[in-house]
Formats: C-alpha cells, sequence, structure tokens
C-alpha cells in the first residue's frame, strides 16, 4: 500500500509546512519561486512521499517529489490578493484549518495574513495546547483543564473552552500561555509597541454569576516573555492585565505584579474625573463617551442606560484587542507609555474603551531585560470561595492573533 502523501503548499512565495513540533499548518513566507523549490527540496529530503503546490498568477501547478507535473488549476481572486503582500514572517498554529483551500482563505486567514502579524492561533487541534509548563505554548490545567470545543467555535474546528465548576477556588480552570514567537526572538522592550487580539463568549451562568469572596475574573494577562534558561510565569514585573475587577461586568485593566518607582503593584487604569455630585470621582474605562464609565453613578447601574461601560455579552463572539506602545526605559519603567482596549460585539465594529497614557509602565529591573512576550489566557479568579456551590459556567477563547501593526476587526 502506497504511504499516505503531505501536502506543502507554496502560494506566491508561501510555504505551508511542518514546525518543530509537527503542526501540519505552520505558514512560512518567502519571496519568489526559486525560495519555494529550495523550501521544498528541503522538505523533501524527511518528507519523499509528497506534493508540492505552487501558485502564481491566476494558475496553481502541483508537483510530486520524482519532479512530475500533477495538475494545474486557476486558484481564487482573494488568494492572489492575499499571495501579493509583501512577504511578512507569520506563525499560523492551526489557522489553515480554519477553511478549505480551494474555497479560499477564512477571515480568520485574512486577518493573520495582515502586515505585522508575528503569530496566529486558531485552537483547531490538539497541537495547539499539547505544551506544559517550560514549553514555548501549552495549558496548565486548574480544578478542570481546558479543552478543545468542536461544538461551540467562532470559526474553524474547535474553540478553547474553560469551565468554571460549582466549589471552585481560584484556579478554577486552568490556563492557556503561548509566547509571541516560537523562537523567542519577537518580544518587546523600549520605544516598540504591538497588538494582541483576541474573541471570547461567555455563557450566562458565568456572567449571571456572583462568585462569593472573588476579587473579579481575569480574561488575559500580557506579560515577560521566556529567555533562554529563564523561564516567567504569569505574575510578573510588567504585566498588563484585563480583567472584570471587583465582578462589576465590564472589562478594566491594571499594570503590575509588583509595582515600579511611580506607582504600586495592581495599579489600576482610573482617570480621576470630577462629578457635581463626587469631586473624587473616576472613568473606570475612560476612552467611553458620556454619560461615562464612572466609578461612583449614584447607586445607579454603571451600565447603559444609566451609565456608559462597555461590558459583557452572553452567548456571542466578543472581540477584544490591546495595544501597548512602550515609550523610553528609565531605571524600572517604561516612560511615555501608552495602552489602549477596544471591545467588539459580534457582528459589529469595535469601540475604544480605553485610552491611556502617558503613563509609565513597570519594566523590572534592568539587568533582567524584561520585555513584553508571552500571553496568558484564563478566566482565574483571586479570592474566589472555594465551597460556594452554583451553576458551572464557561468561557470559550478562539482566533488570537499578536502582530507589530493594528489587527483588523471580524468581519
Amino acid at each position: 500500500m502506497d504511504s499516505p502523501k503531505r501536502r506543502v503548499a507554496c502560494r506566491a512565495g508561501i510555504e505551508r509546512g511542518n514546525d518543530r513540533r509537527g503542526r501540519s499548518d505552520l505558514w512560512i513566507r518567502g519571496t519568489s519561486l526559486p525560495l519555494c523549490v529550495i523550501l521544498v527540496l528541503i522538505a523533501s529530503r524527511s518528507a519523499p512521499s509528497t506534493v508540492y503546490s505552487f501558485e502564481f498568477g491566476p494558475t496553481a501547478f502541483e508537483f510530486s517529489s520524482t519532479g512530475s507535473e500533477v495538475s494545474r488549476a486557476p486558484i481564487p481572486e482573494t488568494a492572489r490578493q492575499i499571495a501579493n503582500n509583501p512577504p511578512r514572517p507569520t506563525l499560523m498554529a492551526s489557522a489553515t484549518s480554519k477553511k478549505d483551500a480551494t474555497s479560499g482563505p477564512t477571515d480568520f486567514q485574512v486577518r493573520c495574513g495582515s502586515p505585522g502579524v508575528i503569530r496566529c492561533v486558531g485552537f483547531d487541534s490538539p497541537a495547539d495546547i499539547v505544551g506544559k509548563y517550560g514549553d514555548n505554548s501549552g495549558i496548565l490545567v486548574g480544578a478542570t483543564r481546558p479543552v478543545l470545543d468542536t461544538a461551540i467555535k467562532a470559526s474553524g474546528e474547535s474553540s478553547l473552552k474553560f469551565t468554571v465548576p460549582s466549589k471552585s477556588g481560584a484556579d478554577t480552570s486552568g490556563s492557556y500561555f503561548a509566547n509571541f514567537s516560537e523562537d523567542l526572538s519577537s518580544q518587546f522592550g523600549e520605544n516598540s509597541e504591538f497588538y494582541v487580539q483576541w474573541r471570547q463568549r461567555f455563557s450566562p451562568e458565568f456572567l449571571n454569576t456572583h462568585y462569593d469572596g472573588g476579587e473579579g475574573w481575569k480574561q488575559a494577562i500580557i506579560g515577560t516573555g521566556d529567555q533562554p534558561g529563564h523561564l516567567y510565569a504569569s505574575c510578573t514585573d510588567l504585566e498588563v492585565v484585563i480583567q472584570n475587577t471587583y465582578q462589576r461586568g465590564f472589562a478594566r485593566i491594571y499594570d503590575s505584579c509588583s509595582g515600579s518607582t511611580s506607582h504600586g503593584a495592581y495599579d489600576p487604569f482610573s482617570q480621576p474625573f470630577a462629578t457635581s455630585w463626587n469631586g473624587a470621582n473616576f472613568k473606570l474605562q475612560n476612552a467611553m463617551p458620556s454619560p461615562f464609565c464612572l466609578y461612583d453613578n449614584q447607586g445607579k447601574s454603571q451600565l447603559p442606560p444609566k451609565g456608559n461601560c462597555f461590558g459583557y455579552f452572553p452567548n456571542e463572539w466578543m472581540t477584544f484587542q490591546v495595544h501597548i506602545k512602550m515609550g523610553p526605559r528609565m531605571n524600572d519603567e517604561f516612560t511615555n507609555s501608552f495602552v489602549q482596549l477596544w471591545i467588539a460585539r459580534e457582528g459589529q465594529p469595535s469601540r475604544l474603551v480605553i485610552d491611556w497614557g502617558r503613563y509609565n509602565l513597570s519594566a523590572g529591573n534592568a539587568t533582567e531585560n524584561q520585555r513584553f512576550g508571552k500571553i496568558w489566557l484564563l478566566p482565574y479568579h483571586t479570592a474566589k470561595n472555594a465551597s460556594q456551590v452554583h451553576a458551572s459556567g464557561f468561557v470559550w477563547y478562539d482566533e488570537l492573533i499578536i502582530s507589530r501593526q493594528r489587527i483588523p476587526d471580524p468581519q
């Protein structure tokens, strides 16, 4: 019986091959037909039974490992448009499974092909979550284990599902982590900037439960990237955390697990804003317009129509995007920095809800050279009462993208 053939697609300089973990969905961008030929010749040394596809202009060519032509066919206009973009190094973990290549790229694939993208994770393959602590990416187990959910997903084969069970403590569900790049080369320190976008879905039980003692569940932690011989956990000097602080029902941000010269640990992005009823009031999502997202809303709800905080919505795929721009380092801080958060409801354009800066982001001791380079997705809930009986809640993540440039909204 013939051995099954692997397929490596080289689309106008884009090769689809296997990364060091054996994933079948890594895309490596090249620049020309000769470079594609070189790449596939290298691949053929370890995979002699391989079909290579070259797509240039309106025609696709397929060759077997013996060099004989197999077929040729027209390719979609959308694929050629993507292929004509300038070459960009892009790691796509399982993103290619979002849709069959013959029907053209999906919205997620198009966003992954946007300028500046350095990593995409589609949560469509067990390889996306196979790692453990000490690996470049993977999952940690809490009271329950994060799993792939093939029934509820934003796109593709599956999403990443977290379960918050009854009578569970702070680490209800474990976490997912990933460095920004496989080789740790994509990290961001002084005078640099980056963006992180993900889709997230919440069950009604999760949003409607008040968790006794809880200080508010987290959504994401963007923190220090691993260094050769030095792993960094989720609580780092320069972390930026997106959290449903004190279970108010909307996203907020704080900086640092340690503090620095200008501020203490867990410094909230709360903008002083005097109102007629409270001269020491604060905006909690400072980019939201009147009637604003206020700390003291005279006892009324902080959500519309009485207030104007951008809240969470159940049973839909919301989109979150964080932009972090660091200024120059001075001692233990990145001075004159900026942090922004956009949120979108499913099918709607994103809105800027937090626009923070100029601000001195904590940077840690200069001798450690900590730089942003690792993302944690997790519903971790500090001080949650482990004896409380409540309905199980569920949180899903999908379509994680990390980029040097602003990432388009999902379409």
